[in-house]
């Protein structure tokens, strides 16, 4: 898929999420199920996207077998400011502090090279993904759409998020719903609470409430004995209270923004991708802009933008909006990072309004600056 693919397909997904009911379907989560299927379908082209965009909102995949964790977790980084509870919070928070997270993978599925941890104001959730090649015999390596074949999700609630709106909406997209409701046959207890079963297709999801009105979930598919191994990835998770960090300075955000989330990506022991979420203003719980940047996602330097490649303070760059808002502004040559790529997205007129449109887009994409380090993880700045 080409980079204008790419942005469109991002922009359509965007939208998609946000005009569902509910408003707590995770965008980050949706992007990212929607574009791995784009990118091994291969079908979806330009801006004409928008309803197959929708019926993408919601797929996930997961691995059947848990084996010793390979490669350093996003939270693995040794941080003084890590600190170990005994367990889920027993009172379900109103909004989650986006800086933390509260826990961790502790085994992984085998082959899981690619891992991810999102911090939201209203979901936390961690992935461990095992990468599949795009195209039969091709290789399996990262890209600005990866492929995955198979993973393992899961999420966090805040008091009164609905885990499973997104479930519940694939549903209405693509026919009557399965026989039982959401969240499922009730099961035995995980961690002394009430759990449920839900299977829809060759999907699976365990669900419990980790305390009143706040839910933990973890999504499956194509495994032999679902239960059984939701069981065993709840058990083994770590409660570990731990401030995230990323490997980029301070940036000049617009006037008004404020915090949402964030995004770490590893791959195969290494960092892929980081990025912090923001509000500034626009309708709905989703972000209006992001910045961020990616280590090795693209050819060489990083400066292989085809159509799109525009010059900024004498980088290589690219520029890609509808202009309804909906934008992504990549600038290459990052100083003292070969192969980094700073990113700035903005994901509603609120967000392209407060970084000045495409001109301040690729400028805030250009400022951006690496820390000292920044191969290391634990090198980063401590987000705040």
């Amino acid at each position: 898929m080409i980079d204008q693919e790419e942005t469109y397909v991002r922009g359509m997904l965007a939208r998609a999420v946000d005009d569902l009911p509910g408003g707590e379907v995770s965008m980050e989560r949706a992007l990212a199920d929607g574009e791995r299927t784009v990118r091994r379908r291969r079908r979806l082209v330009g801006v004409g996207v928008a309803a197959t965009a929708m019926a993408l909102v919601g797929s996930a995949a997961l691995l059947a077998g848990v084996g010793p964790s390979i490669g350093p977790s996003p939270a693995d980084d040794p941080s003084p400011s890590a600190t170990a509870p005994a367990g889920p919070p027993t009172v379900a928070p109103e909004a989650f502090d986006p800086t933390l997270r509260l826990f961790r993978l502790g085994s992984l599925p085998a082959g899981a090279i690619q891992q991810e941890s999102r911090t939201d104001v209203k979901v936390l959730a961690v992935d461990a993904n095992v990468p599949e090649a795009i195209s039969p015999g091709g290789p399996i390596q990262p890209g600005p759409i990866m492929g995955v074949g198979q993973s393992v999700t899961v999420r966090m609630g805040a008091r009164g998020v609905d885990l499973f709106a997104s479930l519940r909406q694939r549903s209405e997209l693509e026919g009557p719903p399965p026989p039982v409701d959401l969240p499922g046959v009730q099961v035995a207890a995980v961690d002394g609470h009430p759990a449920f079963l839900y299977t829809d297709g060759t999907e699976t999801s365990l669900s419990w409430q980790y305390a009143p009105d706040g839910w933990m979930s973890i999504t499956m598919n194509k495994v032999d004995h679902p239960e059984e191994f939701g069981r065993q990835i709840a058990a083994g998770l770590v409660w570990e209270t731990q401030r995230v960090s990323v490997p980029f300075a301070r940036v000049g955000l617009p006037a008004g923004a404020t915090l949402k989330g964030s995004r770490v990506e590893m791959y195969d022991g290494k960092w892929l991708t980081a990025e912090v979420l923001y509000r500034t203003g626009g309708p709905g719980p989703r972000q209006d802009l992001s910045v961020g940047v990616t280590n090795g996602v693209f050819p060489g330097d990083g400066s292989d933008f085809e159509e799109s490649r525009v010059m900024v303070a004498g980088r290589v760059g690219s520029a890609m909006d509808d202009g309804n808002g909906v934008g992504v502004f990549r600038v290459a040559q990052v100083p003292d990072c070969s192969t980094c790529v700073t990113e700035v997205s903005t994901e509603s007129p609120a967000g392209a309004s407060a970084v000045g449109g495409r001109d301040g887009g690729l400028e805030l994409a250009a400022s951006m600056r690496m820390v000292e380090g920044s191969d290391n993880p634990a090198s980063w700045r401590p987000l705040q």
